[in-house]
């Protein structure tokens, strides 16, 4: 299993970046295993749909991303106690909530490798980083 962030998945999902051919053929090899995410990352990939595709196009595919095949983990109580252990442990290398809350998520499914854009990651010592589009 591997974590995706909400970066590579906004790139898979928007077609009119520079970055999607790239992340869209890393999603879909990733696809063929185990994916990880949590509603954390549901709702900004969502968010930046709508934001950036418009109402229609933007819901419609948030409603695609949401069918797919994925472990899906969600912000209970326990993630948001896990989160602010890792925010204050992660803190000082620039992890920030939504980070934070996926490393919880990570963590809890032993999961150590991600897909992502965000050079931050890689200030994380358990974290293997597959930068796609870097």
């Amino acid at each position: 299993m591997q974590a995706i962030d909400s970066n590579v998945w906004a790139y898979y999902l928007d077609s009119t970046v520079p970055e999607h051919r790239r992340a869209a053929r890393a999603v879909e090899k990733a696809m063929d295993g185990e994916v990880l995410v949590n509603t954390v990352i549901q709702i900004e990939v969502a968010h930046y749909l709508v934001k950036r595709l418009g109402a229609i196009a933007g819901t419609e595919a948030a409603d695609l991303f949401l069918t797919l095949p994925m472990t899906v983990d969600p912000l209970d109580p326990p993630l948001l106690r896990d989160a602010l252990r890792m925010l204050a442990r992660y803190t000082d290398v620039g992890i920030g909530g939504r980070d934070a809350s996926l490393l919880a998520s990570m963590e809890r499914h032993r999961v150590a490798r991600i897909l992502t854009h965000d050079a931050t990651f890689r200030r994380v010592d358990w974290v293997e980083v597959v930068d796609p589009v870097g």
